[in-house]
């Protein structure tokens, strides 16, 4: 029986090669980070209000003008199709049924042209090639397919160090291929036979530029004629420098832990960054939500809304399409509990008045 998404995630790794349940589970190093994540929620706890009148509860919000019916997008997942052959276009369907936002990955199976017509609420992650031409034919290709925002990943200027990747020597499974690569100088990114540890540093080193800063955001701005959002920031001052710098919002994010092991966890970070952006700029966080309540302390601490990786993957490989959606229902039945049961009728009402730190 599912129940919660735990349920879902007791499956996952018995049904999935091990490297492939470790490239999807693994964080940095010695994962610390990934713990924190998600043990920090149980740091904060909930004051709620009561003798209010919650008979009608209303989830739905707007996000860079895409109205959407409740604040849970999906975020970007690389490599989807190995945890199930429906792969980026179940999850895209999955995001339309819910009327949600999925992020698009530049490492994905399926390519953008591939998913763009199933969905009309879609975001593209972008990782920046060291080839410039590359980055903007991606963006244009954006463009053209109908993609709303570009979601600017720049916590990566290399591959943090996966440990559980690099003993399984973890590579792409043969008889997938990267859709957004086919046809360009890319195509055989995927295709390295012989390399000791994980392949995916060998592509990152070919791939991600090192060199870049901020004025970049202005770049992709006007090569996509999209509103980029910029995704791993964690400092305060590097949120308000983004934004100086033209981008339309920020993600807060470690990477799923991913990255820099020992960074700060995500939740953590939502007041102080709020705090120095001011009230206006659109902040989307990540990293260990899996309750409802998890969502309902992120509003509260200042986010508009969260986004879900991992567990998109969970129900992905339980069924296809079918199985995401489910994730979802989950997630927001849970998130109108948790409304009801501290007061809120509306998302303005979740409010930081509600969340007490231990």
């Amino acid at each position: 029986m599912i129940i919660n998404l735990f349920d879902l995630e007791k499956d996952f790794p018995n049904k999935l090669p091990e490297g492939v349940e470790g490239y999807y589970s693994s964080g940095a190093r010695d994962e610390v980070t990934l713990k924190r994540n998600r043990s920090i929620f149980n740091e904060y706890e909930l004051l709620p209000r009561l003798l209010r009148d919650v008979s009608k509860i209303q989830t739905s919000c707007t996000i860079l003008e895409n109205e959407i019916d409740a604040p849970i997008l999906i975020a970007p997942v690389a490599m989807q199709e190995m945890a199930h052959n429906e792969g980026e276009a179940g999850t895209a369907k999955a995001a339309a049924t819910h009327n949600t936002i999925m992020t698009h990955s530049t490492i994905s199976n399926k390519s953008i042209e591939e998913v763009g017509p199933l969905h009309d609420k879609l975001f593209f992650q972008l990782y920046f090639s060291k080839d410039r031409d590359f980055t903007s034919e991606m963006l244009e290709r954006c463009k053209r397919a109908g993609y709303k925002a570009i979601v600017f990943t720049v916590d990566a200027p290399r591959l943090g160090t996966r440990e559980r990747d690099e003993r399984n020597s973890f590579k792409m499974p043969s008889h997938l291929k990267l859709g957004n690569f086919i046809g360009t100088k890319f195509e055989q990114f995927d295709k390295i036979e012989k390399y000791e540890g994980s392949s995916m540093n060998l592509h990152s080193d070919h791939l991600f530029d090192p060199s870049l800063t901020f004025d970049i955001i202005s770049w992709i701005k006007e090569k996509s004629g999209l509103p980029v959002i910029v995704k791993g920031i964690l400092r305060p001052d590097d949120a308000a420098q983004a934004i100086r710098s033209g981008a339309d919002g920020i993600m807060i994010s470690n990477h799923g832990g991913r990255q820099l092991d020992t960074a700060v966890p995500t939740l953590k970070q939502i007041q102080p960054i709020r705090n120095e952006v001011g009230p206006e700029t659109l902040l989307i966080v990540d990293g260990g939500i899996r309750r409802g309540t998890d969502i309902l302390k992120c509003i509260a601490l200042g986010a508009n809304a969260v986004q879900i990786g991992r567990p998109l993957l969970w129900g992905l490989h339980h069924d296809g399409q079918k199985g995401v959606e489910l994730v979802l229902d989950i997630l927001k039945k849970e998130f109108i509990e948790s409304m009801i049961l501290t007061g809120c009728v509306n998302i303005k009402e979740i409010t930081s008045d509600l969340v007490i730190p231990v």
